[in-house]
């Protein structure tokens, strides 16, 4: 898949009146949407935990992660980012694009609208 960005404005929940715009690689290889850390400060974002997590060469490491709004194209939701450290690309990833109700048209390079599927009984 191609790789583009797409602007996103990321907010405080705590005060929504607090947030900044970003331009957001989209990586659906990615679980977890990487915020830079300065950015999730400004905003005042808690830290919910540390976790781990494993880079594409098998490395481990352990992020700082945080509950924070996203506005994207009109959609909005609430989802756990990773505090970016220096040198990382802000991420769109895949639970955040999920959780916008998008999913990646990778020849057009653009965000549409996913299907929702439950499961009936």
């Amino acid at each position: 898949m191609g790789t583009f960005r797409v602007p996103v404005r990321v907010y405080s929940l705590a005060d929504p009146s607090l947030g900044d715009d970003l331009e957001m690689l989209v990586d659906t290889r990615a679980t977890q949407s990487i915020v830079p850390g300065a950015t999730l400060r400004k905003l005042r974002v808690s830290v919910e935990r540390r976790q781990t997590f494993r880079l594409a060469n098998g490395e481990s490491i352990d992020r700082d992660v945080g509950w924070v709004g996203v506005d994207c194209q009109g959609q909005r939701a609430i989802t756990l980012a990773v505090f970016g450290e220096q040198g990382d690309a802000a991420i769109l990833g895949a639970l955040t694009l999920e959780e916008l109700g998008f999913e990646v048209d990778p020849r057009a390079r653009v965000l549409k609208p996913a299907v929702a599927w439950l499961l009936a009984t």
